[in-house]
């Protein structure tokens, strides 16, 4: 990864005296692209203003901005919009990182409302507060509290970076059938693109299995399901699926359990695809696919199948705002047994000391699931099952 560092560094150095070659032009095309979005969508939109459609915005967000965007649009509970979103959130042009803009933006309802976001480009929500309707892309580091608190602001001066996200919120009239007005639009012009994307979202969401839900601070994806029956070799009776591309979450279930010296964590996986092509120990290869737990200390350990690090190779995550809260351990390596199911026991407590150090946690409070495809811009995908907690006396089965 010493190759892509270099190439952000030098970036980074050489473009603070220069205007990169390039940028002037994609300033232009971005000026541009916002111009056909906002006039394709008022066009489309345009049949329904003032009686189906009551209320429309369409808007901005650069990514050389930090504060959440007060839209002006304010809502009563039960209200329902569509947010509809085109472009991506640069980290670094000459390294290829970017952010896709499901994951870069988020809303809230008032200056306290939860922050959330959509799965897709496009999405569907009812307004579960009265107040104004935020908006702002991910931070530079991570969210700090379910209201929006976030650490992380844009740089001052970074002309690696930047992009945007083209926004447009549509409120709908009280009672309106939606999907009938997205169909209307769809037939009428072979345009709108976004009124097919989200028919095609509320006839196919994938929601978590029961028990299960994403965290907070990563909310909502589509990236985990239940997935069909196998009789492949060593396949556990039920697993969870997962496939990530351009997308990152954690999916969480609650996992009450006494952390001992004997305490283990047991699972069966079959990974199918890797999200690296590199080792996923810096930022910019950091795509992987894990099982995790979460301690009553706030820390959690993850393992995880790498592209090219040993097993049992251990670090703390190299993204901001994690750093000091996970930690990695290499569970298998390489591409050997891809699309086999296997079966994994770990001793947690041994694990902990090895790989955190310092007093152990009392209890596990949770199992989480992660998938990651952010940097590198591959799909990944695997299963999971047979998930337990495991001590001398007892075993609580978690999936």
């Amino acid at each position: 990864m010493s190759v892509i560092k270099n190439r952000i560094t030098a970036a980074l150095i050489g473009l603070l005296f220069a205007v990169p070659p390039g940028h002037a032009e994609d300033k232009a095309a971005s000026v541009q692209m916002y111009q056909q979005f906002e006039q394709q969508i008022r066009a489309d939109i345009a049949p329904l203003a003032g009686k189906e459609i009551t209320g429309l915005k369409v808007l901005y967000l650069s990514a050389d901005v930090g504060p959440w965007l007060d839209t002006g649009l304010a809502l009563k509970p039960g209200e329902k919009l569509s947010l509809i979103l085109n472009g991506k959130q640069w980290l670094s042009r000459a390294a290829n990182l970017s952010l896709e803009a499901p994951f870069s933006v988020w809303s809230r309802i008032g200056e306290k409302g939860s922050i959330f976001r959509g799965a897709r480009n496009t999405n569907t929500f009812s307004a579960a507060s009265t107040g104004h309707l935020y908006l702002k892309l991910y931070p530079g580091e991570r969210w700090l509290d379910n209201s929006g608190k976030y650490l992380g602001e844009p740089a001052p001066v970074n002309p690696d970076a930047g992009g945007g996200v083209n926004v447009a919120v549509i409120r709908w009239a009280a009672d309106v059938d939606i999907q009938s007005q997205l169909k209307r639009m769809a037939e009428k012009s072979a345009n709108a693109w976004w009124a097919n994307a989200e028919l095609d979202r509320l006839s196919s969401q994938k929601l978590p299995p029961a028990g299960w839900d994403y965290i907070w601070e990563l909310k909502t994806a589509e990236i985990f399901s239940e997935a069909p029956a196998s009789t492949a070799q060593n396949a556990p009776d039920k697993a969870i699926g997962l496939k990530v591309h351009d997308d990152a979450s954690i999916m969480e279930k609650p996992a009450g359990f006494d952390l001992t010296p004997n305490t283990t964590l047991s699972w069966k996986w079959k990974v199918d695809k890797l999200p690296s092509v590199v080792a996923e120990n810096s930022m910019p290869s950091h795509d992987y696919m894990s099982i995790a737990v979460k301690f009553d200390n706030g820390r959690d350990l993850t393992f995880y199948w790498s592209r090219a690090l040993p097993v049992d190779t251990a670090f703390h995550c190299p993204l901001p705002g994690w750093s000091h809260r996970e930690t990695h351990v290499v569970a298998r390596t390489g591409a050997a047994e891809l699309g086999k199911w296997l079966s994994e026991e770990k001793n947690i407590a041994d694990y902990y000391q090895k790989a955190i150090g310092g007093p152990l946690p009392k209890r596990i409070t949770h199992v989480w699931l992660i998938g990651v495809s952010l940097f590198q811009h591959l799909e990944g995908q695997s299963e999971f099952g047979a998930i337990a907690l495991h001590d001398q006396t007892k075993t609580l089965h978690v999936y």
